[in-house]
């Protein structure tokens, strides 16, 4: 069988070069007509003055310059208790658009950019980890088909999604192959936005490298960790102004938000359910949060956010140590909830649960074939949901790391075709044989 060219990112169709580039494109236009007219991207507001805190802050930003007043149930002043950069992004559109229905429409649309072009970086992602293009296009048409994702603008599930995908496609080339500390800075920035587009972020941060130039010679290896410390300089270096600012309004030191206390005892507490969901029906969440109780807001302004944060840790803390197994049980619950969402319903939850299914058979597959594939996405699948399993789950927080189940479910998917087919080429050698000819020439 000829070789693929996919390695040089170019594939020929019917005597014309065709492109990674192009491939990108065409599934970056039909995925963003898909989700538009799907009942997953239907929009779910016509304005952009919402109840959730990430839209609460960001129409303060807009209407009063004030990065502050999270809460539904009172305005409680400044506030760390979302992440900064999707909260900008929200406001920016809120100014230009106004908080009408010509702003929800300009969000709208920026989210289902933000999904399309997760989908649309698959192949050039799967090009990139040595597999070849096509895992990369039956990734993608996975997410586009099985549809798990609901485009939610009130919140920065998506553009983390994006940022991560483009971080992923970036990270790996940069530590295969260290370029100058230049662009190692440029990267870092990168990296500096994402963390502070949600701070879990930087579990990946310092995974990715270690994954990328695993089968790095020792001299490779050696620009690779200078690199990587150049790359963390430009992340701190970019947070560092928000860190800034949290320490002249609150005098604390803290990573990014500071209401952590407040989800960890929302979430642990004799009431508690594992899911949002579960805690808003049962009226759980209405005695132990802010947004809907302003009894609750009013501790906030009286003792400060930074106090009150400090003592619902310690609530929490002290509740699952008197409580062990009701903790277990309950992150034991978010987990399963995490990895098998129900997404509101079967026609969503099946379809992702196998395709779930299918990722692990997948990474198992590749640590056998492409062991740096394999580790880029095991570390990402292994760090980032870690948070989530000691607070309620809400199915936006799979979101930004869906990509990295598609694409070893999209990969063990080809392995079980040609192994059906009974194709003679080697479990290891897919990346060679994986041509858009196979799809085109019939």
């Amino acid at each position: 069988m000829p070789s693929s060219g996919t390695k040089q990112g170019s594939l020929n169709c019917m005597g014309e070069p065709l492109t990674i580039t192009h491939v990108a494109i065409v599934i970056f236009g039909l995925s963003f007509m898909i989700y538009a007219f799907s009942p997953q991207g239907s929009p779910s507001a016509n304005e952009l003055t919402q109840p959730g805190e990430v839209a609460r802050v960001s129409v303060s930003i807009a209407q009063r310059g004030t990065f502050g007043d999270p809460y539904s149930s009172l305005p409680t002043g400044f506030t760390a208790h979302v992440a900064p950069a999707y909260v900008f992004l929200y406001a920016a559109v809120a100014k230009l658009s106004g908080v009408g229905l010509a702003g929800a429409i300009a969000l709208w649309s920026l989210n289902i950019g933000f999904l399309a072009l997760q989908f649309a970086l698959l192949p050039v992602l799967s090009d990139q980890l040595g597999l070849g293009v096509l895992p990369g296009i039956c990734a993608a048409v996975f997410g586009v088909l099985v549809q798990p994702y609901r485009v939610r603008p009130g919140w920065e599930s998506l553009f983390t999604g994006a940022l991560l995908v483009v971080l992923c496609v970036l990270t790996l080339p940069h530590f295969k192959s260290p370029p100058d500390w230049q662009h190692s800075a440029l990267l870092g920035f990168l990296w500096g936005l994402a963390i502070l587009a949600n701070p879990q972020s930087v579990l990946v941060l310092f995974a990715w490298p270690l994954a990328a130039s695993i089968e790095n010679s020792p001299e490779q290896l050696t620009r690779a960790r200078r690199a990587m410390l150049v790359v963390a300089a430009g992340a701190a270096l970019a947070c560092l102004p928000w860190f800034i600012r949290n320490y002249q309004r609150f005098h604390s030191v803290f990573f990014v938000r500071d209401n952590f206390g407040l989800e960890l005892s929302t979430s642990n507490n004799p009431c508690a359910r594992p899911t949002l969901l579960e805690n808003l029906n049962t009226g759980c969440h209405i005695k132990t949060h802010p947004n809907p109780n302003p009894e609750i807001a009013g501790q906030v302004i009286d003792k400060g956010e930074i106090r009150f944060n400090q003592e619902r840790l310690h609530l929490a803390l002290n509740w699952i140590s008197s409580n062990p197994r009701a903790f277990a049980s309950l992150t034991g619950q978010r987990f399963l909830k995490f990895w098998f969402p129900y997404l509101g319903s079967l026609r969503y939850a099946i379809p992702t649960g196998i395709l779930t299914i299918l990722s692990f058979a997948g990474l198992a597959m590749l640590f056998r074939n492409h062991r740096r594939a394999a580790w880029m996405l095991a570390s990402t699948l292994l760090l980032y949901p870690l948070v989530h399993y000691f607070v309620q789950f809400e199915a936006r927080y799979r979101y930004p790391i869906f990509w990295a189940t598609f694409l070893p479910a999209a990969y063990a998917t080809l392995e079980f075709i040609y192994w059906l087919r009974g194709a003679p080429q080697a479990s290891a050698s897919v990346a060679e044989t994986a041509d858009l000819r196979v799809l085109t020439s019939k």
